[in-house]
């Protein structure tokens, strides 16, 4: 933990030295991002910021317990621009987006470790290239997790992605894919990151009493009304990603 924050004190630093000679990340990592879907960090706009378009943070060995994965809540504004690149790593970065449920639970949607053969970078669209069919179509409220190459997300039947190909955009079609996130496993390369975003910005969290509505997110009809109410519900492959959870009442949309 101490070298995480001594880098963030460092990049703090460097920022208020440069003022606007260096723009900083619209959010820098605060503490330890989350590595759970409920303890996922949710960017705070400041004041005056139009969007959100940049992150940086850092995946650390240097702890009791090894920080390998950090989970951000952001906002799609249109799928169809929606783009996640590094700008900066220093390790095999592999990037995950997870569709939240009204129970607060994340499916798989999209992965991607490198973004070309000659890259250990990735790059991350709305829409899959390994032929699951996996688009992006409404704007809402998703989870980013980064993590080192070796570390994988599983569920309760086994990992969620299958990479054919390094470079492939992956939907969520391993073992796991039609289940929530239920973990990590594997030992992830770490190191500091700091990545661009198009077509994004702050969350839109909810004041308490807003109501909650599902829309359709991609593909297949809406089978089982609402998400993970049985496990033979979960199961069903219509359903798999199939809905955005969106705010209803006093939240923008």
């Amino acid at each position: 933990m101490q070298s995480k924050m001594m880098w963030r004190a460092g990049v703090a630093a460097v920022l208020g030295l440069t003022g606007t000679a260096l723009a900083g990340p619209d959010w820098l990592e605060q503490g330890d991002a989350g590595s759970t879907i409920g303890s996922a960090q949710v960017p705070a706009r400041p004041f005056g910021a139009p969007a959100l378009t940049s992150i940086a943070g850092s995946l650390s060995t240097a702890f009791v317990d090894p920080d390998y994965e950090d989970l951000y809540l952001i906002r799609i504004t249109d799928p169809g621009a929606f783009t996640i690149r590094p700008t900066s790593a220093d390790f095999n970065v592999v990037l995950y987006l997870f569709n939240i449920t009204i129970n607060g639970e994340g499916y798989g949607l999209l992965a991607n470790d490198d973004e070309n053969p000659t890259s250990n970078l990735p790059k991350l669209t709305g829409a899959s290239t390994d032929g699951t069919g996996v688009i992006i179509t409404f704007p809402g409220d998703y989870v980013l997790a980064v993590t080192g190459f070796g570390r994988t997300p599983v569920s309760r039947t086994g990992a969620m992605f299958n990479f054919a190909s390094n470079t492939e955009i992956s939907g969520a079609d391993g073992p796991g894919g039609l289940n929530p996130l239920s973990s990590w496993t594997g030992v992830g390369e770490t190191g500091h990151y700091s990545f661009a975003m198009e077509a994004t910005d702050f969350p839109v969290t909810p004041a308490p009493g807003v109501g909650l509505a599902l829309v359709q997110r991609w593909g297949g009809a809406a089978a089982c009304g609402e998400m993970n109410q049985a496990d033979e519900c979960n199961d069903r492959p219509e359903v798999r990603a199939g809905f955005s959870l969106v705010w209803v009442g006093s939240a923008a949309q």
